[in-house]
């Protein structure tokens, strides 16, 4: 394994962790923890988006103990910097089985992202599956990631593209698809997944140039699943698709996946198109 793959086998843990929590507020209802936004983790504009994701989501579970992410929504009000910054995280609602915390992520005092998590009791219950495979070709005819400059996220997963459904490549569809697994031997969790529903490039910018499609607004992911061990040679498969672009916004569906179709993870994103 490369030396970049050995390093980032614990990129995204350091990268994503939380410095003390700190009580304030009415009874201490607030918790407020510092953080430092990792230049490895820039994107075409500041900090990634599913990053700043991941470290809400880490936050969630700090605050509500015991209890896992099952949701994660989250409104990108303006774009992150590298740098200090803080979270300041409520737990708005407890009941005996779901929890509901509120992340709000601030720098030079103003909101960067807000978002909403839902965290539940680890319970039996109804279940079902409908396993599904999505359209990716092997991991032998795709191919490994290529970012431009700035772009360092790209570099802090391992993947593999789809070769037909790449960024600018005027397809006719505006889909991305390839394979995809942490470096080394991380588990795969719920930080991990909130942070990969907004890894892949923005489908958009297979019809499009950027930064047309790749502004994100909104970002809704529910982890089916957000414990997975990987075998060592075991990768999960990801599909995300724009099928309408109407008055300057799209909503992205992406689905992540074991090999045979059994869905991980499922998110919704809107992002803005309007021209200008």
């Amino acid at each position: 394994m490369t030396q970049l793959a050995d390093l980032a086998a614990t990129d995204f843990d350091r990268a994503t962790a939380l410095g003390p929590s700190s009580e304030h507020g009415p009874d201490g209802a607030a918790h407020r923890f510092d953080v430092e936004l990792d230049a490895g983790w820039s994107s075409l504009i500041g900090a990634h988006g599913g990053y700043l994701v991941a470290i809400a989501v880490r936050a969630a579970e700090r605050v509500a103990t015991g209890r896992g992410v099952r949701t994660a929504t989250t409104s990108f009000l303006r774009a992150g910097n590298i740098g200090p910054a803080r979270l300041e995280v409520r737990e708005i609602r407890r009941s005996r089985s779901l929890s509901t915390v509120v992340a709000d992520l601030f720098q030079d005092e103003r909101l960067v992202t807000t978002s909403r998590v839902t965290l539940a009791e680890e319970r039996s219950g109804v279940e079902w599956a409908s396993p599904a495979p999505l359209a990716v070709p092997p991991l032998e005819e795709c191919v490994p990631v290529e970012p431009p400059g700035r772009v360092e996220h790209l570099l802090r997963v391992d993947a593999r593209l789809d070769p037909a459904s790449l960024p600018f490549t005027d397809g006719p569809r505006a889909v991305i698809r390839g394979h995809i697994r942490p470096f080394g031997t991380r588990r795969v969790d719920a930080a991990w997944l909130a942070m990969v529903a907004d890894w892949f490039p923005p489908p958009a910018f297979v019809r499009v140039a950027p930064p047309t499609g790749g502004v994100s607004i909104d970002l809704t992911t529910h982890l089916h699943r957000p414990q997975i061990d990987l075998g060592e040679d075991e990768w999960l498969v990801g599909e995300f698709e724009i099928v309408t672009s109407t008055g300057g916004l799209a909503v992205e569906h992406g689905r992540i996946a074991r090999r045979d179709g059994t869905l991980v993870s499922e998110s919704f994103q809107t992002r803005w198109t309007a021209e200008g």
